[in-house]
């Protein structure tokens, strides 16, 4: 048992210091479990792992003893750029990168009604990393672009009658913001070489979720989950080497109100024998996040985001092979929050596809081992509004074209121990 809680302590130190983003439709994350993942993210009624934390924690209450589950997603994204440039053709692509998303989670019953969990993960994150040598490098985060958000989440959960339970927890969230790209080029700047520019900021918020979950006879169960936006204020400091320092407002320090959405997840599950299907819907209201606009950076070319409210559809199912092992597939639908007029090459994402699949190991009562792969299948996105000048405010110095072949593979696995 000692042992046990002490690698526990040791995997999940070295999780939480490993690079960690995403890959999302806006930059939400929903890979926050692999039985979750394994069932295309349709999850929040079922709730009946310490996942639950996150997807839907009233049902912690259905959880016997204390559970301990550790986890990570691995998301391999890529994208490539076609498009013009002052009349001539330029193309471009993402790094070759393995972004990690860990995540830790703790139930234990308390008494017959009440239980208490713990959650850490991230739940919003962004990452967009560009070779540097493409044209699209002069845009605001046209080298690099990184937001993540470290989720400390304790709930309690209370069955209220034996097919109902409610529950209520408490958010702390830090996020992290790294934007660079590269000063404006030569050609447009009376000669004065390019140069690097790096934008770094960090917040701390706090805020609050809910959620309910519902028995209806044998085989069916509801949930509903929410969590409000949260709302940070960062603040960091721009930093480049370039002359253009002494003239332009890009460099010192900034501040920037962020808001990241309201999530909602509305799911109903049935269950019969061996099977078990689930459809959730999860709606996130993205029109919060308006702009990212570095307050003492007037220089700095930042459009506003003007996002749309968007759902994601998610389908799943689950068949019991026998007491050791199930088997489970899922495929989600993700409309994009963002219109075609503010795309740019910090989230170039577009409506797309998801197909998953995944295997349940339960080995004895102490220990289950879940694994998940998820195929991510983007649209192609066309690039013609202001977020393209490369001068701010120039339209004669637009870069236009079309963000294609962008996927992502997500592996997933959580191990579980129950006592």
């Amino acid at each position: 048992m000692f042992m046990f809680r002490r690698l526990i302590l040791i995997i999940a130190a070295a999780c939480f210091i490993l690079p960690s983003a995403a890959f999302a439709s806006g930059f939400a994350i929903n890979e926050q479990g692999a039985k979750a993942l394994g069932m295309g993210g349709a999850f929040a009624a079922q709730a009946d792992d310490p996942t639950a934390v996150y997807y839907n924690p009233a049902g912690i209450t259905q959880l016997e003893g204390t559970q301990v589950s550790l986890g990570f997603s691995l998301i391999q994204p890529s994208t490539e750029f076609e498009g013009q440039y002052f009349g001539g053709s330029v193309s471009g692509e993402t790094e070759d990168k393995t972004f990690v998303i860990p995540n830790l989670y703790i139930t234990t019953k308390i008494n017959d009604r009440l239980s208490f969990g713990f959650g850490s993960f991230i739940n919003f994150g962004l990452g967009m990393d560009w070779k540097d040598d493409w044209a699209g490098a002069y845009l605001v985060g046209g080298r690099n672009a990184e937001i993540a958000t470290y989720t400390f989440n304790p709930v309690l959960a209370y069955r209220v009658t034996n097919d109902l339970s409610l529950a209520a927890g408490l958010v702390y969230q830090r996020m992290d913001v790294t934007i660079e790209s590269m000063t404006t080029p030569a050609a447009l700047a009376s000669g004065i070489p390019s140069s690097p520019l790096k934008l770094e900021g960090d917040s701390d918020a706090w805020g609050w979720n809910v959620a309910a979950h519902y028995k209806l006879g044998k085989n069916w169960r509801f949930g509903l989950s929410y969590r409000p936006e949260m709302k940070h204020e960062v603040e960091g400091t721009s930093k480049t080497d370039s002359p253009l320092a002494a003239v332009y407002e890009i460099s010192g320090d900034f501040k920037a109100d962020i808001t990241l959405p309201a999530v909602t997840y509305v799911a109903a599950a049935w269950s019969n024998g061996k099977w078990t299907f689930e459809f959730d819907g999860q709606y996130t209201q993205w029109s919060s996040y308006d702009e990212l606009n570095p307050e003492g950076l007037s220089d700095i070319g930042v459009k506003p985001k003007n996002w749309d409210d968007v759902w994601a559809l998610r389908f799943g199912g689950q068949y019991k092979l026998n007491e050791m092992v199930d088997l489970r597939a899922g495929i989600i639908r993700d409309y994009s929050p963002i219109p075609d007029e503010w795309v740019d090459p910090m989230l170039p994402s577009g409506d797309r596809w998801l197909y998953t699949v995944g295997a349940g190991f339960h080995f004895g009562k102490s220990f289950d081992l879940d694994l998940a792969y998820n195929y991510l299948d983007d649209e192609n996105r066309k690039f013609d509004n202001e977020a393209g000048n490369i001068v701010k405010n120039t339209d004669a110095t637009r870069l236009t074209g079309e963000f294609k072949n962008t996927d992502a593979h997500i592996f997933a696995v959580n191990l579980t121990y129950k006592f």
